[in-house]
Parts: structure tokens; sequence; C-alpha cells
């Protein structure tokens, strides 16, 4: 559909069609469609401005990356526009602060970096060198000069450039990382009980309730016994999938459209070799291989003396599938043997038998039984293909045309979708009740339960077209609307009780283990009180912050715990998130023994350290900047 906004955008409703289908580019770059009037500003970074057109270059690059991460999924979270243009924004002031401080501070990159750092681009090489003419042609089908583009690379490099350079000067000094070993490795002795709030709701089963603790439970919370707001659609839609059966096939435009490409139909040169394999691995001893070079010698000779080529394969070959064929390959195009292979096979004319070739695999040697030479698909064996692309070219033609006529008709008729599918002959679809959250049908999509919340639809309006997949777009208005109700109580009597039996077993097994806490400290024995109340008390031996034995929980309250004195025990007690009540005996503590540390493992945390401190040196050497620069953020012009 780009190339149909390219050629044919016009009027204000076209315009609304390029704001609404944003398509990611192989380059990113500076749409045409999103260039506004230079003074147009999307922030301002002390005496420079940041123009509309250059914050659109950011943002598709935002939008790409993150459209890559989730593979297309328009839907995902991570696909949040506010969340995407925020990012943006911040990126490209965060490179203009720090460029102007790299300038400030005699930083600068030259002609020769900045081009060695383009080139070294795999969007701008072919077969892996650096193709000047593919990077023109790309930088022009985005809007952008060869002069822009590499301002702001060097730009950016500037910016990178300063900024590592700080991040560099982060040390992690070995005082730091040992004391970092001896708590990391620290171990600790502890015990500990679990009081379960189920087994105490258990014994609390016959308990009754008063309708007032019931009725106080269920408003204390309502909110858990809601019905979220919800609405029904109705909907007109376009695709252009919906559209190819309707596109008539005209046999000239074929065969244009396959002058057009036919540079895409060619078949590369593929020859056909016959070979014999002495193997000699790569890791071979210099014996070794001498005598495989002296066998193939002695086949090469063979061969040379009138042996037939095939049967010497058939008895000889090291290559097991091709040695039952008499060493066929059968046709293969360039490139795909290894290096020494293909070159070889390359020059070869018809009937030559090769000297010995070395490959990763041994000793070779080769005869050339045919060449296929390039060639062109003709057109009837291409002609299935060009009918679709065609057909879909064609479909989004009428697509265009069919969105702009519908975006007038439901824009000059907001009240009603009818007007416009009787004109346009189109269906009126609908979609059931759904929430913000979740629907189905169009309303699994999430910009579409969006808009149906929107305050213009809820107030009785027909959206914008919105896009729902690729060339795919539809128009809503809200057929029926429930808003945010309570179940009330009479109906979830139930569920109330049961939340309130939980609540109370919760507060019970927290009350009984803060009694039972003041009287463990104050010297009770922990493992009378745990038998008297039906649970275990579980002494461990030293163990580490890392432990699969002890619940997480416990094992990180413990761990919290202050160092006891000798002879001294240190007691905790706490809610878990399930909501029983631990307590914890810590009895003695131990620091990590160095000796015990592995030099890789040390290693290890000593590179984790220095990236987790180089990155806060960066992050705060920009937030520092920012602070001292003046920014201004035109939030409007995004």
């Amino acid at each position: 559909m780009l190339r149909l906004i390219r050629e044919r955008a016009q009027g204000y409703i076209a315009w609304v069609i390029v704001i609404l289908i944003i398509i990611p580019f192989a380059l990113v770059g500076v749409n045409e469609y999103f260039e506004t009037d230079s003074n147009v500003y999307v922030a301002k970074v002390n005496e420079v401005s940041i123009p509309e057109f250059e914050y659109r270059r950011v943002y598709q690059g935002e939008r790409s990356f993150r459209q890559s991460l989730v593979g297309g999924d328009l839907d995902s979270p991570f696909m949040n526009e506010d969340s995407i243009k925020r990012s943006a924004l911040d990126r490209i002031v965060n490179t203009e602060v720090m460029s102007q401080a790299a300038s400030d501070n005699g930083f600068n990159v030259g002609d020769q970096l900045l081009l060695q750092a383009i080139a070294e681009r795999e969007d701008f090489q072919t077969n892996g060198v650096f193709d000047a003419g593919l990077y023109n042609n790309l930088l022009a089908s985005n809007n952008l000069s060869p002069a822009d583009f590499e301002a702001n690379i060097r730009r950016e490099m500037m910016a990178n450039q300063f900024v590592s350079g700080v991040m560099g000067l982060a040390i992690v000094t070995d005082f730091e990382l040992d004391a970092l070993l001896k708590i990391q490795e620290q171990t600790r002795e502890i015990g500990y009980l679990v009081l379960k709030a189920e087994a105490l709701k258990a014994l609390d089963d016959a308990r009754e309730f008063s309708e007032e603790e019931i009725k106080g439970h269920y408003d204390k919370n309502i909110n858990r016994f809601s019905v979220p707001e919800k609405v029904s659609l109705e909907y007109v839609e376009l695709s252009s999938q919906g559209l190819l059966a309707d596109v008539q096939v005209d046999e000239e435009a074929l065969l244009e459209l396959y002058e057009d490409r036919i540079d895409s139909f060619g078949l590369p040169e593929e020859r056909r070799a016959r070979h014999i394999l002495v193997n000699a691995v790569e890791d071979a001893s210099e014996a070794d291989v001498e005598a495989a070079r002296a066998k193939a010698a002695g086949l090469l000779a063979r061969i040379r003396a009138g042996e037939s080529f095939e049967t010497l394969a058939k008895e000889s070959s090291d290559d097991a599938g091709s040695a039952i064929d008499g060493g066929d390959l059968g046709f293969f195009g360039r490139g795909m043997m290894v290096t020494a292979f293909d070159n070889v096979t390359f020059e070869m004319q018809i009937g030559d038998v090769s000297e010995l070739v070395k490959t990763p695999f041994g000793f070779h040697i080769i005869k050339l039984e045919e060449i296929r030479e390039d060639s062109t698909k003709p057109f009837a064996e291409v002609r299935d293909d060009l009918e679709l692309s065609y057909r879909e070219q064609q479909a989004e033609d009428i697509l265009f045309d069919q969105l702009e006529v519908l975006s007038n008709l439901t824009y000059e008729n907001p009240d009603s979708l009818v007007i416009a599918a009787d004109q346009m002959e189109l269906v009126v679809h609908k979609v059931s009740f759904f929430d913000q959250n979740s629907g189905d049908g169009i309303a699994s999509h999430s910009s579409v339960r969006k808009a149906a919340f929107s305050s213009e639809v809820m107030a009785g309006n027909n959206s914008e077209p919105l896009e729902i997949g690729e060339n795919h777009m539809v128009v809503i208005r809200m057929d029926e609307h429930k808003p945010k109700s309570y179940r009330p109580l009479e109906e979830v009597r139930d569920d109330v009780i049961t939340l309130l039996r939980d609540h109370t077993a919760k507060d019970a097994a927290a009350s009984l283990g803060e009694s039972l806490l003041v009287a463990l400290k104050e010297g009770a024995d922990a493992t009378v009180i745990a038998a008297e109340h039906s649970v275990e008390w579980t002494k461990t031996a030293l163990i580490k912050r890392k432990d699969s034995s002890v619940n997480r929980e416990l094992l990180s309250a413990a761990f919290r715990i202050a160092k006891p004195a000798e002879g001294e025990t240190k007691w905790h007690g706490l809610k878990l998130m399930n909501g029983d009540y631990g307590i914890i005996a810590l009895y003695q503590l131990k620091e990590g023994d160095l000796s015990q540390v592995d030099d890789a493992a040390r290693e290890s945390l000593k590179s984790a350290l220095q990236r987790s401190r180089s990155q806060s040196e960066g992050a705060f050497l920009v937030d520092s900047l920012k602070k001292q620069a003046e920014i201004k953020e035109y939030p409007g012009n995004l």
C-alpha cells in the first residue's frame, strides 16, 4: 500500500490514511510523507532545534526494531504507540545532548572513520562488499541525501564515542570484588517452621459469620465482584485479499510486468561434475596427508592413462554418497561447493579432468561433464506468480480507492454505517460484547478495543479506518454499551464467605506466628513449640543463599537477618505471599571462603560488575548532561 500512497495520496482523507498506515522500511530513514515544514520541531536542546522529520527517522527505527522483536504482532504491548514515541524522543534528545558535549570537549569523527563505519553496515553491502550504488539508492528511496545521512551518523558516532569514553573509566577494584564475593559465598545455619493458613482454616470451617461481617467483607472487596464495562460493535471492512477474485487479469499487463521483472527470473549457470575424493581431514598428521596425496595422485595417473573415471570413482572414492553413481554430483551452481572445489570446476571445459584439488575434506579429482548456461525463465513458467502479483497490486489499487470513499462516507455520516455499506455494497457485521482487555473476532485486536472505548466512538460516532492486518481495514461504531457494574451480594454470597474464611485463616496464622515468635525470643524451645502446633521445626547445616532445599521467601529473609553474636540466636517472622506465616532462627553466619572461588567465577563476577558500573556511569552522564542543558519538548508535534 505504500506504493499507492506515494503515487496517489491527495487530500485530507489520504493524509489520514498515511498517518494510520505505518510501514517499516528496509533502511531506517525519513519518509517524505512524514516530513513537515522545516519550522516544525519536536524538541530544542540548548540552541539546537530538532526538526520533526529527523525525529521521524528515529521513530521509524524504534518502531521497526520493536516490530522485529515481536514478529510483526502489532497488538503486542511492546508496540504501544505512546511508548514508541517517548522512546524515540528520548533517544534523539540524548544523542543531541551527548554530541554537543562531545563537540565541546574536542571530540571528532574523521572522514575515514565515518566512511569505514558506513561501509561496514550490511545494509549497504553486496556479497560482503560495500556497494555505492546500493547505498545511494537506499538513501534516495528514503528521501535522504548522503550529506544528511552522513551528518546524522557522524553525530551519533561522536555521541557514542564520548559516552563510551566515560563508561570505559569505570573500574572494579580487587577489594570491592573480594567484599562482594565474601557476601555472595556467605553461608548461614538456620532453623524454621511454617504455620499453614489452610490448616487453621480447616479448624474454623464450622464458624458462622454474621450478616454484618459478610456485608462488610463484600463492601471491602467490591472490586473482586465487578463486571467490567463492555460494548458490542457494528463494523464494515475492506481488505485487498477479499478483492483478489474481482480483479480482471490483463494478459498484456502480465507481459509488461514480466519484462519489468525479467532480471529476477534469471537462472544462473550450473555445472555437472564427477569427483573422486581421498579423505584427509584437517587435523590429520602430516604422514596421513602425504599418504592421501600419494593415493590421489596414483588415481589421477590411472585416469590420465585411460582408465574409466566412473569406474575408479565407484571403486576408490571416499565420498560414499556419490561413489555409487560413479562420482556424479549432479548440477550445482556457483558457490554451492567449498571455495577451492568451486573455483576449479567453474574454470574447466567439458571433458576436462582437474589436477588434485585440496579442500578441508581431502584431495579431489574433478571431471566436468556438462554446462547448463545461464538463462531466463520463460513467461509461461512464471505466469501464475505474475498473475498473483498483478492481482495483489490491482487489489491494492481498488482498496485504496474504496478506502478513501469509505473514509468520506463514514466521516460525513458519523452516526451510521448503513449509508456507506449500501453505497459500497458492503456487509455490516457485528461483534458481541467485549471489555477493554479481551474480545473475539476483530475485537481481539487491541487497536480495535482501544478505539471502541474511545470518547469518539462511545459518543456514538464512527471510528476512523483502523488497520488490523496487512491491507485490511475496518470502521467500527458502538452497537450497545454496558457500564461497569457489580455482582449483587446475593449472587456472590458463597464466594464472599470463602474469601472471608481465607482472610480469617491468614490473620489467624499471622497472629499465632507473632505470639510464638515472642515466646521463642524469650527462650522457648523451638522443637517443642513446633510439635505443640503440629508443624515441623527444620534445622539446616550451613547453606548458601541459592540453596534449593529451603522455601525462597524464607531463604531470602534468612539472608537479610543481621549477624548474631557468638552463641546468640536471631529470630525473625514474616507473612508469606500465600498467607502462611514463617518463623526463622539464624544460629550462625560465616563469610565466604575466597580460596574456594575459582578464577573463572571471579572473572565472571568482575565482568558483570564492570558492565553494570559502566552502564550506570553512562546513564548518569547522560542524565547529568540533560540536567545541565536547556531542553524544551513539543509533544504536540510528535
